[in-house]
């Protein structure tokens, strides 16, 4: 991947506090229709467009093991049954079609916003009248190479906005097969309470970017993350085994979702998401680390920059992206029936995040 010149001392400043717009849009707009209900997370917006799919209890749902374990609530919170197929290094399905047991629905994962090939999936739903969901929780803006937006390629798809724009909940549940999108609730209310004092606190810091610099607010961050490992052990809480099977507890997005949705410009966020993860590849590819995509195509609006790395790697890494006020985690929290996998590429993925 060739290198990009950019000013990244202000890209890197804008994971902090993205670019802002005047101009109103609405999700709407971009999936070209009106069959999305709005929830407070993807997991809500998940067991929802199960339900509308027709699933039901007992029901087989096919879905990756390489999958953070909270999904995996949205399943059993329906007493459905999850069935995991395999993918590969380049995080496309690996499981032969003729391997893959009936199953009511497939969900097929857009990892990290890249397109995920869905040829094999709609092969699948045609050969088993499966129902076909397109996770696109960490999608938002990106294009396949036929220019066709992501969450908009599946009968059922799912948006985690919140991980896309700075704000306290929000992920949407769009259904693109007209056929069932009948079988749709009406929207439920929007939650009115006061944001949590944590996204207050979150939201002051962005404020203070302009003035004090990504350093200083990755030093105030560091603290926060300091005390908090004294108080509970944790600098990041982490994905509990529960998860898997308890749905958080308020399901209604937040009042000001569409506000926050609007606030965003769109064309500079989607420069700068290009911009930066170009940057961190130059950065630290010459590594000893692995992108999990070679190539990113003009029309894929990075969640992150994923990598794969050793045990014995990461330490050096880390110190190189710290070194530049970014920073690095490790993906994903696995579910318990794939913990034990021998597949080493479940083990040793790291994102380099684009959006605090």
């Amino acid at each position: 991947m060739a290198e990009l010149a950019i000013d990244y001392k202000k890209r890197i400043q804008q994971t902090f506090l993205p670019p802002q717009g005047n101009k109103y849009w609405r999700l709407e707009d971009l999936i070209g229709h009106n069959n999305i209900r709005y929830f407070s997370f993807g997991r809500h917006a998940l067991a929802e467009g199960l339900i509308v799919a027709g699933v039901k209890k007992d029901d087989r749902v096919l879905l990756p093991g390489f999958i953070c374990r909270d999904v995996l609530s949205a399943v059993n919170s329906i007493g459905a049954v999850a069935v995991y197929y395999d993918v590969g290094r380049d995080l496309r399905m690996s499981t032969p079609l003729e391997d893959l047991p009936n199953a009511k629905a497939i969900i097929a994962v857009n990892y990290f916003g890249f397109p995920q090939d869905l040829v094999p999936f709609i092969e699948y739903c045609k050969s088993n009248s499966a129902v076909l969901i397109e996770d696109n929780a960490h999608g938002l803006f990106s294009c396949d190479k036929d220019s066709k937006l992501l969450g908009t390629r599946g009968d059922v798809s799912i948006f985690s906005l919140r991980k896309t724009i700075p704000m306290p909940d929000g992920a949407a549940l769009v259904v693109n097969n007209p056929h069932i999108a009948c079988k749709l609730k009406p929207q439920i209310p929007f939650n009115t309470k006061h944001e949590s004092p944590s996204f207050k606190i979150k939201q002051g810091l962005r404020r203070l970017v302009p003035l004090i610099g990504a350093t200083s607010i990755q030093s105030v961050i560091s603290c926060i993350r300091y005390f908090r490992k004294l108080r509970t052990s944790y600098e990041i809480y982490p994905s509990m085994s529960d998860n898997e099977y308890i749905l958080p507890d308020h399901i209604a997005p937040c009042s000001g979702l569409l506000s926050y949705m609007a606030s965003i410009d769109i064309v500079e966020e989607k420069i700068r998401r290009r911009e930066l993860y170009i940057w961190v590849d130059t950065l630290i590819r010459h590594l000893d680390c692995e992108p999990v995509f070679e190539t990113l195509h003009e029309q894929v609006v990075p969640y992150c920059y994923p990598f794969y790395a050793k045990p014995s790697e990461i330490r050096r890494i880390k110190a190189v992206l710290k070194g530049h006020s970014i920073y690095c985690l490790k993906w994903p929290a696995l579910p318990k029936a794939i913990e034990s996998t021998t597949h080493d590429h479940y083990k040793n993925m790291w994102l380099v995040q684009l959006l605090w």
